[in-house]
């Protein structure tokens, strides 16, 4: 069965100490229940969960979107810059 695959991006990236994770889709149906299951893959994601953003085949989305198996899900942490 095919998964969802999570990249990471920045600071997201080193906290999960990789720049990609593959999840199962089995009972995935939401980009929150990815963000449900990367954090238990990687709890100390967890304290980022409100300054994160997200994109689902490389399109912004909101945590409600619908994510299905085969998609890859991008995990953002913020950018700042002058």
């Amino acid at each position: 069965m095919q998964g969802i695959t999570v990249v990471l991006f920045g600071a997201a990236a080193d906290r999960a100490g990789t720049r990609t994770v593959e999840l199962s889709a089995a009972g995935v149906s939401t980009l929150d229940d990815v963000w449900f299951g990367l954090v238990e893959a990687h709890p100390g994601l967890a304290p980022m969960q409100t300054m994160l953003a997200f994109a689902v085949n490389g399109e912004y989305a909101e945590r409600g979107a619908p994510v299905a198996a085969g998609d890859e899900v991008a995990v953002l942490p913020p950018v700042s810059g002058g």
